[in-house]
C-alpha cells in the first residue's frame, strides 16, 4: 500500500493546542481544501472526535465529483488520533494525525496509507498526486488557521 507522510512545523503552538484544534469537529471542513458536507445528524459545531465514533460525509473531489465516505475513529491518544475509512471511494484508507514538540512550536504530521480501487496503476496515474495535493493543502490551511 502506498504511504504519504507530511510534517509541518506550526509555530508558537503547543502539541496540546494543535491536537485539540484537530479534535474539534468544526475545524474539519476548514482544514480540508475541497468541499465536504456532513451526512446524517452530525452537528459539526458540537462534534468532538472520540475513539469509536463513526462519521459519514460527502467529499467533493476536485470540487465537482461527489464521493461518500464512512469513517471510524480507531484511536485517540495524548499525541495522536487515527481515522480509517469503512466505506468509500478507496479500497483502503488509514489516516494518522500526530503532534510532537518542535523547536519554536509543534510538529504536525499526517501519515496516510491507502489503496485505490483498480490497484497500483490507478494509484500511480491518479491517486498518488491527488493525495499529495490534498494533504499539502491541508498543511497550508492548518498553518493559516493556527497562526
Amino acid at each position: 500500500m502506498p504511504a504519504l507522510e507530511i510534517t509541518t512545523l506550526i509555530p508558537d503552538r503547543t502539541p496540546d493546542q494543535v491536537l485539540d484544534f484537530c479534535l474539534d469537529g468544526v475545524n474539519f471542513p476548514k482544514i480540508f481544501p475541497e468541499r465536504v458536507t456532513p451526512l446524517g445528524d452530525i452537528d459539526l459545531a458540537n462534534l468532538r472526535i472520540e475513539a469509536g465514533r463513526q462519521f459519514r460525509f460527502r467529499h467533493w473531489m476536485f470540487n465537482v465529483i461527489p464521493t461518500h465516505w464512512t469513517v471510524v475513529i480507531r484511536e485517540v491518544g495524548e499525541r495522536h488520533f487515527i481515522d480509517e475509512m469503512l466505506k468509500g471511494p478507496m479500497a483502503a484508507f488509514r489516516h494518522e494525525h500526530r503532534v510532537a514538540a518542535g523547536e519554536g512550536g509543534t510538529l504536525y504530521t499526517d501519515r496516510v496509507t491507502y489503496a485505490a480501487i483498480g490497484g497500483a496503476v490507478v494509484e500511480w496515474l491518479l491517486v498518488d498526486g491527488y493525495m499529495r495535493r490534498i494533504f499539502e493543502a491541508r498543511h497550508r490551511n492548518m498553518l493559516r488557521l493556527l497562526r
